[in-house]
């Protein structure tokens, strides 16, 4: 725990490169959630297939959504959710500067009773 997903539009650049930008994003969460990086698996999707507001080829989307077990306060996702924006914005600044760019971050909480782990122990 927690999950990392990243979907990116094709016309997204540079590629995302999952060994520079996960673990900036797992650093974040260990800082402000004292979520053990250990815990943190992380994936990035592109986008082959997209259509965005009128189907302009310069529109683009960056979408990270972080799902951990329920339990935290609202100003830690928040925070968690404001540095991982800043984060994004970094990183994509070349395709900020060519794209119509939407970046977004969404937290999510898992339910403990509704999730099951292999081994057991730290969620």
């Amino acid at each position: 725990m927690p999950q990392i997903s990243l979907e990116y539009t094709r016309n997204i650049t540079p590629q995302i490169d999952s060994a520079n930008l996960f673990p900036k994003i797992h650093q974040i969460l260990g800082g402000v959630a004292r979520i053990p990086i250990d815990n943190c698996k992380s994936r990035a999707n592109r986008l082959d297939d997209f259509y965005i507001a009128d189907g302009e080829p310069a529109n683009a989307f960056v979408h990270l959504e972080i799902r951990f077990i329920e339990g935290r306060s609202p100003e830690v996702k928040t925070a968690i959710g404001e540095q991982c924006l800043e984060q994004l914005e970094t990183y994509f600044v070349e395709s900020t500067a060519r794209l119509n760019l939407q970046i977004t971050v969404e937290i999510l909480d898992i339910h403990k009773q509704s999730y099951f782990k292999f081994p057991k122990g730290t969620l």
